[in-house]
């Protein structure tokens, strides 16, 4: 899942808007991005029918994006039946 300007994309495909949270000022679901989610999830559970679904999502998020974007679009991936997930993080270079 990566969230970068206005835009929350999953697998490249727009999944939502930050716009709208941004505005509101509070946590709120994020309705294309928990659908694209579970539907994801629901494939995977019809093609690994005898597996439990590992529900990982790892989160690449642009450093400038509001906090309650970052805690919605978490909440969202968990309520999506994604309870395991990771930030990716860009490692800082070393100031001398």
């Amino acid at each position: 899942i990566a969230v970068n300007g206005n835009q929350v994309l999953v697998d490249g495909t727009l999944a939502g808007s930050t716009r709208a949270i941004e505005e509101l000022g509070r946590m709120q679901k994020v309705d294309e991005l928990f659908n694209i989610l579970k539907n994801k999830r629901e494939l995977w559970k019809q093609v690994e029918p005898n597996r439990p679904f590992p529900g990982v999502a790892i989160l690449q998020v642009d450093a400038d994006i509001p906090a309650i974007v970052v805690k919605s679009v978490f909440q969202t991936a968990a309520f999506a039946g994604y309870p395991n997930v990771s930030f990716m993080v860009q490692k800082l270079p070393k100031s001398n």
